[in-house]
């Protein structure tokens, strides 16, 4: 009889035990750091987007959400999604903040709908990788880059030319977060080097040339220290570097021109403007073992990461 009273409470109080126990576990778990779900870490400050023809108020963190996609591979690092995420919360609230509005069509950033990130993302892969995603945005929930108080201009580029370069360099003005540091492995991207070939017949229809046997230079006026071309000329028109890498799709401002028999070939280095973070560089440090934290200090000098005031 005893034994069976034994028994009984061990059928019972122990599973009892063990479910209370695993419950405040996960419990704990849910309400701590596993706490990834973006409704429960809003900033209570409101983006005006229009989908599908209807304008909709969205949380800032909401919206971080729905541009971070767009800007960053899912194979990168989960490190390296919190870096982007207190960069494009950074940008987008200094982006805000100076122009004085909140409607999307003024802001910078694209904003993906679920079914843009499905398309993005693949149908089979969607719910792991907007987890993940979302996990990036809520870690680093209301974080935002700043010096001396205030918002900083958070810029990146998906590669570097193995550093990157500073302020002074590209915008004329000497930015003390934005200064040149090396990222080497940069080197070893996918994206580190680009070649593209233009026929004459290319380049004629290209520089918009009156006559079919008019004859089309490239050639590169101006460039900096680290080979950014800042004045062009076809045929003796003068472009700017921005202007160039977008009449002949370039991936970045830095490259230079190669005479071939029957047109030119456009030798290109790293992808973006080379300013503020290397994306790819930063995902090497993210898999190196960094913290998101030791990423964001090495490329943007003396910030400090702060709580945004909701």
């Amino acid at each position: 009889m005893k034994k069976n009273i034994i028994l009984f409470m061990f059928l019972t109080i122990v599973p009892y035990l063990m479910c209370w126990f695993f419950g405040l576990f996960f419990e704990q778990i849910k309400i701590g750091q596993g706490d990834y779900q973006i409704e429960n870490h809003k900033m209570h400050k409101n983006v005006l987007i229009e989908i599908q023809g209807l304008y909709k108020h969205i949380d800032v963190e909401e919206y971080v959400l729905g541009v971070l996609p767009g800007v960053l591979p899912a194979d990168y690092d989960d490190e390296m999604l919190k870096v982007q995420a207190i960069l494009i919360r950074t940008n987008l609230l200094k982006e805000m903040e100076e122009k004085g509005t909140a409607d999307a069509q003024d802001l910078s950033y694209t904003y993906l709908t679920v079914d843009e990130q499905i398309e993005l993302f693949g149908k089979r892969n969607y719910e792991r990788e907007r987890k993940r995603f979302e996990k990036a945005v809520v870690s680093t929930s209301g974080l935002v880059l700043r010096k001396e108080g205030n918002l900083i201009m958070a810029l990146y580029h998906e590669v570097s030319i193995g550093k990157t370069v500073s302020g002074k360099e590209i915008l004329g003005e000497d930015i003390s977060y934005l200064q040149s540091v090396d990222s080497g492995k940069d080197v070893e991207a996918k994206h580190y080097m680009t070649v593209l070939e233009y026929k004459y017949k290319q380049l004629q229809e290209l520089a918009g040339a009156k006559k079919e046997e008019e004859t089309v230079e490239v050639k590169i006026e101006e460039s900096t220290e680290h080979g950014y071309v800042t004045k062009a000329s076809v045929s003796g028109t003068i472009y700017s570097g921005e202007e160039m890498a977008k009449l002949f799709q370039l991936p970045s401002t830095n490259f230079y021109v190669e005479k071939l028999e029957d047109g030119v070939r456009f030798v290109c280095l790293g992808k973006g403007n080379g300013l503020g973070l290397s994306q790819y560089g930063g995902n090497r440090m993210a898999l190196e073992g960094k913290t998101y934290e030791e990423i964001i200090r090495y490329y943007y000098k003396n910030v400090s990461i702060e709580e945004c005031q909701k």
